[in-house]
C-alpha cells in the first residue's frame, strides 16, 4: 500500500514477445500461400508456398514446398525449395532439395541434401529479402534442345537378365 513497485517497461520488436509461445500448424492444417510471421513458427502439416518466420522449425511429418527465409531454420521433414537463414539446423532423417544459403549450418548424418549450400554474411539479405525468389542459374541463356540422334529410349529389364538394356 505505502511502497508501490514500479514496474520495469522492456522494449520487444514487434512480433517477439517473449511470453508469446511459437505459433503451431499441426499435422492435417494444408496451406495454400506464402506465410509470414516475426515470432516462431513450427510446421508438421503441409504448405505449399513460400515461409517467412523469426525461427521455423519443421517437424518430421511437416513439408514446406517453396521458399524459406528465418533467421533460425530447424529441419527435422522436408523442405523443397531454396532456404534462407542466419542459423540453418538439418537433422537426421530431414529432406532438403534446394539451395541453402546461411551463416552457420550443421547437418547430421542421415539427413538428406540436395542442392548448393552457399555461406554468407547476412543470408537474409542475399538476393533481396522482399525481392521474389528465383533459380540460382548458371547464366540467363535458355536451354538449347538435345540432338534426339544421340539418345534412344532405354531396353526393358526382363527378370533374370544380367541388367544389360535388352
Amino acid at each position: 500500500m505505502f511502497f508501490k513497485r514500479k514496474q520495469k517497461r522492456t522494449e520487444h520488436p514487434a512480433g517477439r514477445d517473449p511470453r508469446v509461445g511459437p505459433s503451431i500448424l499441426t499435422s492435417e492444417v494444408v496451406i495454400e500461400g506464402k506465410v509470414m510471421t516475426a515470432g516462431e513458427l513450427q510446421i508438421d502439416g503441409t504448405i505449399h508456398g513460400d515461409v517467412r518466420a523469426g525461427a521455423l522449425v519443421v517437424d518430421a511429418r511437416g513439408i514446406v514446398h517453396g521458399e524459406v527465409i528465418a533467421e533460425e531454420v530447424v529441419v527435422r521433414g522436408r523442405i523443397i525449395g531454396p532456404i534462407r537463414g542466419i542459423h540453418v539446423h538439418i537433422f537426421s532423417g530431414a529432406h532438403v532439395e534446394g539451395d541453402v544459403i546461411h551463416e552457420t549450418i550443421s547437418i547430421e548424418n542421415g539427413a538428406f541434401v540436395e542442392g548448393n549450400i552457399h555461406r554468407a554474411d547476412n543470408p537474409l539479405e542475399q538476393y533481396g529479402a522482399d525481392e521474389p525468389s528465383r533459380p540460382l542459374l548458371y547464366d540467363d541463356q535458355p536451354a538449347e534442345p538435345l540432338d534426339d540422334r544421340r539418345f534412344r529410349p532405354a531396353g526393358l529389364l526382363r527378370p533374370g537378365s544380367s541388367g544389360a538394356a535388352e
